[in-house]
């Protein structure tokens, strides 16, 4: 019984050994899908490609990406294909389209199959194609038809290029002898890996060992490579330095010289747009550099360090996050201030530039009415699709979410008394969260244990809701207050908090006690603020500090063609209560045309005058009367404090520094 036994066991070692045998060999790796990118027809914005998709089941589907990470929009690339071919040695197989961008092939009994389609590329921008005469700009989500359910596995290109073109770049590694031939480990890489080609120049570079390039496209001899070159290593070197880390081993900036503009990351490249004339204007070769630290700054921040919904890209649907205030709001903070660092800019040039940002969310009415969570959630149906009434219902998490970086940043050190940034913050998020992904409230603890400080209510309002900003924090850096901002409104929550505080820690516990301190802190900083508010028609207002508004109707419109057209209506300015609506045409004011500028015809009369506008709608002229009412502009412009105190020349100084 026993031998029995044994003889048992043994068979069924020896079956499940085989078994095991067997499992192995049908986990044999499969063959890479292969694409032929044909360039020939590129005068006239077409590729022509040509895929090799190997069969592992009877039934196999292709599919086509829907948007581009990085840029939350469906985008339906599919549209963009015609011509769709599949066949086996080059016999037509049977095939059906069951999705906007999705193909069943019947492929029982084959071992690979060829996908021809030709595709249009001619939308110049960062998340598309652009195939031209001269040189071509091939985006992986735009262009790569994959197979469901295999995105895993490796991904080869090989791209034919016409006989005056030289070269093609991108951060795809070369494989093979044949050139402009690259390998992707998996879809995600090639998605991530955008490709250029034509006679471009590239000027390489070495920071820390790596090595860098700039890609440049349609240079024209008017742009200095070289100069810009080395600009960009200052950049990589600021950035290596804030993060203590480099992710990478090769890095390429494809920079797209071609009257466009927009940025977009990658792993180990980003690309990016610009004007030929943009290198010969200071302000506007400035705003290059700061697009290209920007991008690469994403090379940490959303890239490795992603919100956890983005760490698995569902290429199909959208994918939201409350977060994307964290991945672009302070990735556009850190654009400028790391030009700082550089020596690419001054402080009083990244002021200027910063204060930007400050007055486009402190003038935009939409921030009464979307949070930056909800700006960041929305961005699907919202950031990318605006209309004229956009700025009255919206807000931007990237210039938004900068402003709030910035006072993030000032509260850390101020609590920490300089000791802490939010450059600590980004360096333990960067440590703790990757590859994993944060949450909001990962993000919320992480500033918590850099501060040393449970900073909720600072969240609650700044981020969760609509409520103003509160900008007190920046005399710490030696920054005077905005002239537009009101601080008695905080100063007096500050003391119904204290006041609560008291109430609720009659014991008189340290913790109450801290409490007061910050509360007398905030009381003498609130001391020097001043007032500046909009006002209305029964407020009265000291005129030393709030110069008289200009007259107008709240209404923006646009010359097109001679017609003047309206795009713009302020929410209750006195052309909304007049019933002006967008797409009106404003043909006349008190019966005389209106020439190119309607506001310049406005502020010919006086504020509460009534005039008689004739319009068009639609074709049918009408007349409204529309009140003149006053609009003001406060001061939202960010200066340095005249007279600093030693400390706040030094808080300064660690801030710009990096210290």
């Amino acid at each position: 019984m026993i031998r029995m036994n044994n003889i048992f066991l043994i068979l069924l070692l020896w079956v499940g050994l085989g078994n095991i045998a067997i499992g192995q060999e049908n986990e044999l790796p499969i063959d890479p899908i292969s694409y032929v990118v044909d360039l020939a027809d590129s005068k006239n914005h077409y590729l022509k490609i040509t895929a090799t998709v190997p069969v592992v089941d009877d039934s196999t589907e292709l599919m086509m990406a829907v948007w581009t990470p990085g840029s939350y929009l469906i985008r339906e690339y599919a549209r963009h294909i015609d011509s769709l071919k599949i066949s086996s040695k080059e016999e037509p197989i049977e095939f059906e389209k069951i999705r906007k961008n999705r193909w069943r092939v019947e492929t029982k009994g084959l071992k690979s199959f060829q996908v021809s389609y030709r595709l249009y590329c001619n939308e110049m921008s960062v998340r598309t194609n652009w195939v031209g005469q001269q040189y071509a700009m091939m985006n992986g989500a735009p262009t790569f038809l994959t197979v469901v359910g295999r995105l895993d596995q490796p991904h080869r290109v090989r791209l034919k290029l016409p006989r005056n073109w030289s070269r093609s770049a991108t951060s795809l590694r070369s494989y093979g002898d044949l050139p402009h031939s690259y390998e992707a480990q998996d879809f995600d890489e090639l998605v991530d890996s955008p490709i250029v080609a034509g006679n471009i120049q590239v000027y390489p570079f070495e920071v820390a060992g790596v090595p860098h390039q700039l890609v440049n496209v349609g240079e024209s001899g008017i742009w200095d490579g070289t100069r810009a070159a080395t600009d960009l290593k200052k950049i990589v070197q600021a950035h290596h330095e804030m993060w203590n880390t480099v992710p990478y081993d090769r890095y390429l900036f494809l920079n797209m010289i071609c009257e466009s503009g927009g940025g977009l990351e990658h792993d180990n490249s980003t690309l990016i747009m610009t004007s030929r004339w943009s290198y010969r204007d200071s302000g506007r070769y400035e705003s290059w550099l700061s697009l290209a630290s920007h991008e690469f700054f994403h090379t940490w921040n959303v890239r490795r360090l992603r919100p956890r919904s983005l760490v698995d890209y569902d290429y199909e649907n959208e994918v939201y996050t409350p977060s994307l205030w964290v991945a672009e709001g302070v990735t556009s903070y850190y654009e400028d201030l790391l030009l700082v660092r550089a020596g690419l800019i001054n402080s009083t040039e990244y002021l200027s530039r910063l204060s930007q940002n400050v007055e486009s969310v402190q003038r935009t009415l939409g921030r009464t009415k979307q949070s930056l969570k909800e700006s960041s959630f929305d961005t699907w149906i919202k950031f990318y699709r605006p209309d004229e009434n956009s700025s009255n219902t919206r807000i931007s998490y990237y210039s938004k979410g900068a402003v709030a970086a910035f006072l993030l940043d000032a509260k850390i050190r101020r609590i920490t008394s300089g000791e802490k940034s939010l450059d600590d913050v980004m360096r333990l998020l960067y440590e703790n969260y990757v590859p994993s992904g944060y949450t909001s409230e990962d993000f919320r603890n992480t500033v918590t244990e850099v501060a040393g400080q449970e900073l909720a209510d600072w969240f609650a309002r700044t981020i969760d809701s609509t409520e103003e900003l509160d900008y007190r924090d920046l005399e710490f850096l030696g920054i005077a207050l905005p002239n537009g901002f009101d601080a008695s409104k905080f100063e007096s929550a500050d003391k119904r908090k204290s006041k609560e505080s008291k109430q609720e820690n009659s014991e008189g516990d340290s913790e109450s006690a801290k409490n007061g301190n910050q509360s007398s802190v905030a009381k003498a900083i609130a001391s020097v603020f001043r007032s500046n508010r909009t006002r209305s028609k029964n407020e009265s207002v000291n005129p030393r500090l709030s110069p008289p508004g200009r007259p107008s109707i709240g209404v923006g419109a646009f010359n097109s063609d001679g017609k003047m057209i309206v795009n713009k209506v302020t929410p209750d300015s006195t052309g909304y209560e007049a019933g002006i609506v967008s797409e009106d045409e404003i043909i006349a004011v008190d019966g005389y045309r209106v020439g190119s500028n309607l506001d310049s015809r406005i502020r010919q009369y006086e504020v509460g005058e009534v005039v008689e506008l004739l319009i068009a709608r639609r074709g049918i002229l009408k007349t409204i009367e529309v009140e003149i009412g006053e609009q003001f502009f406060e001061s939202w412009r960010l200066r340095y404090i005249s007279k600093p105190s030693k400390a706040q020349r030094r808080q300064k100084s660690k801030w710009l520094d990096g210290e």
